[in-house]
């Protein structure tokens, strides 16, 4: 085994998909347990705040990441510390090595566990069932509820237990949990939400995914710390406006959204050589394609691809708001040669929105429509239509500005209140 990083990207006329590493791995397969079963096969039960996100260290069965926990409450079990350290299989070692397991999900700091748990003669707690005991804590429109990283189409009960797949009422769970554990809860549980009762808003936009399916998120922009970009020196070739200034523009239009909450920046920064690697952090902009990924040049008057952009991550399953993502680490954006002429348009309005479509897919956006993974724009809904992230730039003078399916897809993956999920 060893760690994946994957690289995506999406283009305006082309979508394009760069795979760094690959891993040999499969999700976890599992037939689902009845929380009683998971009850009476645990020796400990406890509901917790992730303190702080350890280095990971070979443990007694291969590398495993390493959580503090603070205990909030003890539901079962031998009495523990206030702190306790959680050990998850899988996770990568300072010296590079790593080791992924699907399924596996890696905590943030901050996040409210419920863990299901046995430990080890060390003191270490290892999950129970591994993410079968290991429920995460969600708000939706004031309702606090518990939610599993696991996914039902590994499910290979062929539907035994399968309401044990349903997002849980947190009040009415934990109530319950602590009178099964004092032996009074063998009855039926009522504390399942319906996730349709539930108003569960769907997304009707579309988010980059890995090849675990998870979609992409920056995480950084839960402590406030900026995504901020540089460009290559020199900027593109042949341009009459100023290329520089678009970026700004851009970014801005992604940070002052009012139902996302990202912090995306332009200092003006410049690099002498191109950033061609997805291992040193640096968010750039490359003008006039470098090393000629792209392939041939953009032809006023003719059309052709004008830039592509996304971002490095990891293949992760780590929580926000009761969903998995894969954690993006560095973002990139590389400009076509020859596409000057048409950034250049509306008074450089042009190159603004191309840049905030090719920041949108940095961020995790996909195409609304217009591309083989979306179909025709032409049978899409009227908001998919009009969106930014439309796989066709539009050069209509909107420039750098977010349409309600763009800004639906950012509040999604990063909404701008505490607590809003799902």
């Amino acid at each position: 085994m060893y760690p994946v990083r994957q690289r995506t990207a999406g283009s305006l006329l082309l979508s394009l998909l760069l795979s760094i590493g690959c891993a040999d791995v499969g999700a976890l397969s599992y037939v689902m347990m009845s929380d009683q079963s998971l009850i009476d096969s645990s020796p400990l039960l406890i509901r917790a705040q992730v303190l702080e996100v350890l280095t990971a260290e070979r443990g007694p069965a291969g590398i495993e990441s390493l959580y503090a926990l603070r205990l909030d409450e003890q539901l079962k079990g031998t009495t523990l510390p206030r702190i306790v350290r959680l050990a998850l299989p899988g996770g990568v070692l300072k010296s590079g090595i790593g080791q992924i397991i699907y399924g596996i999900p890696q905590l943030r700091k901050g996040q409210t566990v419920l863990l299901f748990a046995r430990q080890r003669a060390d003191g270490t707690l290892q999950a129970e069932q591994l993410t079968l005991g290991l429920f995460f804590e969600g708000l939706h429109m004031g309702v606090r509820y518990y939610t599993r990283a696991v996914d039902d189409g590994d499910d290979q009960g062929e539907g035994f237990n399968a309401k044990y797949h349903q997002l849980r009422d947190a009040d009415g769970f934990e109530a319950w949990l602590r009178s099964a554990t004092r032996g009074k809860a063998r009855s039926v549980a009522n504390y399942f939400l319906d996730a349709t009762a539930f108003n569960a808003p769907a997304a009707k936009f579309n988010l980059v995914r890995g090849t675990n399916t998870n979609a992409v998120r920056w995480f950084q922009f839960d402590t406030n710390t900026a995504l901020n970009w540089v460009s290559t020196a020199g900027g593109q070739a042949g341009m009459v406006q100023n290329e520089f200034t678009m970026i700004t523009l851009a970014a801005n239009a992604l940070t002052n959204d009012a139902g996302s909450k990202l912090t995306v920046t332009h200092g003006g920064g410049t690099i002498a050589s191109p950033d061609l690697q997805c291992n040193d952090g640096i968010h750039a902009v490359l003008w006039n394609d470098p090393a000629d990924l792209i392939g041939g040049a953009y032809t006023c008057g003719m059309a052709g691809i004008l830039a592509f952009g996304g971002s490095c991550f990891f293949l992760t399953s780590t929580m926000s708001n009761g969903q998995p993502y894969n954690e993006a680490v560095e973002g990139f954006i590389r400009i076509q040669d020859g596409a000057g002429c048409y950034f250049d348009g509306d008074a450089g309005k042009n190159g603004a929105e191309v840049l905030t479509h090719e920041m949108g897919h940095v961020v995790g956006l996909a195409h609304s429509c217009g591309d083989a993974a979306t179909g025709t724009c032409a049978s899409a809904t009227a908001a998919e239509q009009i969106a930014t992230m439309r796989a066709i730039a539009f050069g209509d003078g909107r420039g750098a500005a977010l349409r309600p399916d763009d800004q639906a897809g950012l509040a999604f993956v990063y909404p701008a209140a505490a607590g809003v999920v799902l």
